[in-house]
């Protein structure tokens, strides 16, 4: 399989499933990628909405009274009624954000729910940096996909070596890759990324094998495309002409986890 890379300026988006990229990469993505791995690298609730400003010291509550760390950014909405925009990050391992989640979900922010555009909560942490094997597998995806497409609007070179080419040592070309966990009520509403005239694309892979119609925790691009979240499904969405509409279903099913390795590039 070659990868289009005018298919992908015309349209915006390229998915497709590692599978049929590289056979042996995807074994090895499932080998070396377990839930139980995947679950150990969580660590953070991302939880953005728009709220009245009598909601607002409810969020920083929650975290206090979970004794958790938070990164709180609020900024003025622009919209009637004193509405503001939080962004909040709760540093904690998953049975515990679970729980300010459940918190969270009970704010009252219904005098503000028609200004509430921006909602979206998910989970993730890093990816790790000091395996060499898995580092070895985020990079030969990488090198197959972002590198094949764009190598010729790559500016910053040395944003794209590989660890083995720089000893080891940072940047690389996988550093700042995510894992995502979206449980269940997480979501990511409708949205496009903007204009950055130094941004390439976005890559995301999914890395379940239990997805059932259902479950919710799908990606919906331009209206007009649903990917599941099934095991080396993968989106890239770009961003040298393109500034695409996407969002992520609310998970519904009450025992899926759906977890997703994901990186913004830039040139």
């Amino acid at each position: 399989m070659k990868l289009d890379k005018k298919l992908l300026i015309e349209k915006g988006y390229l998915t497709f499933n590692l599978k049929d990229l590289d056979e042996n990469l995807f074994n090895e993505f499932k080998k070396a990628l377990t839930k139980k791995y995947l679950r150990s690298k969580i660590d953070i609730l991302r939880a953005d909405f728009v709220v009245t400003k009598e909601n607002i010291d409810e969020f920083s509550e929650i975290a206090d009274k979970y004794e958790v760390q938070i990164d709180e950014r609020i900024e003025d909405a622009s919209h009637p009624k004193g509405a503001l925009k939080i962004m909040n990050k709760y540093h904690a391992k998953i049975p515990i954000l679970k729980e300010i989640q459940k918190d969270i979900s009970k704010v009252d922010t219904s005098s503000s729910t028609k200004y509430n555009h921006d909602g979206q909560t998910w989970m993730y942490g890093m990816y790790p940096r000091t395996s060499i094997e898995k580092i070895n597998l985020i990079e030969s995806l990488y090198v197959q996909t972002v590198i094949e497409l764009y190598n010729e609007d790559i500016i910053n070179h040395k944003e794209f070596k590989t660890t083995t080419d720089i000893n080891n040592q940072n940047p690389y070309i996988g550093a700042g890759t995510d894992i995502s966990l979206y449980v269940k009520d997480n979501y990511i509403s409708n949205h496009a990324d903007g204009i950055d005239g130094n941004r390439l694309c976005v890559v995301l892979m999914y890395l379940n094998d239990d997805w059932e119609s259902g479950y919710g925790g799908e990606i919906v691009v331009k209206e007009e495309l649903t990917i599941p979240p099934l095991f080396g499904n993968v989106v890239i969405l770009d961003f040298t002409e393109n500034n695409i509409e996407h969002e992520v279903k609310k998970v519904i099913n009450e025992n899926f986890e759906r977890f997703a390795i994901i990186k913004f590039f830039y040139k």
